[in-house]
């Protein structure tokens, strides 16, 4: 009797105190607040007012400068696709391979490093599609290294089927987000 009872306040225990689904609080109000902050900083000729001389904030222009490269560079790569369930280079992607290689050895990208994003389609369970994923970034991190690549500066991580590019529930698809895409990193 009371192991039915201890069951019973258990199973209600658990069901009024489920977990809840809460969705996160945004406080607008510290967006604004920069915004307005932002609006307010002198502009360059009131800097050269303030200071007798003129100055510029090359911070501001170095990173901006910097993400347009980055932009640039991760443009140019090409995502390499991978068959159902495989993490071997496919023979049609292995030029693309090539290609990303000499992007990641040019002379534009040799102060970035590289990060290798394995992704999935929607098949098979989570923890399959996230080895499955940095098994297909490792194999694409392999063949840039082949291909003349510093090892160091490349990283692999992988998302698994959480990063899709399509959402749609058909063949062709699943095939876009069985990938590995390139992003380059200061």
């Amino acid at each position: 009797m009371k192991k039915i009872v201890l069951i019973s306040m258990s199973t209600a225990l658990l069901l009024f105190t489920g977990c809840s689904k809460k969705t996160p609080e945004v406080d607008m109000t510290k967006k604004s607040e920069m915004n307005s902050v932002q609006n307010q900083q002198p502009t360059t000729s009131e800097v050269s007012n303030m200071s007798g001389e003129q100055t510029t904030n090359s911070m501001d222009n170095n990173g901006n400068d910097e993400n347009y490269k980055i932009a640039q560079l991760e443009q140019k790569t090409k995502i390499i696709h991978f068959n159902f369930d495989k993490y071997n280079i496919r023979e049609d992607q292995k030029p693309l391979v090539t290609e990303d290689a000499n992007i990641i050895n040019s002379d534009e990208a040799k102060d970035f490093s590289v990060k290798l994003e394995g992704n999935t389609d929607e098949w098979g369970t989570d923890e399959y599609n996230y080895a499955l994923g940095l098994k297909r970034a490792k194999s694409v991190k392999s063949a840039l290294v082949t291909l003349g690549v510093d090892a160091n500066r490349l990283m692999i991580i992988s998302y698994g089927e959480s990063n899709p590019v399509c959402t749609e529930h058909n063949k062709a698809c699943w095939a876009k987000n069985r990938r590995v895409e390139f992003k380059f990193l200061p």
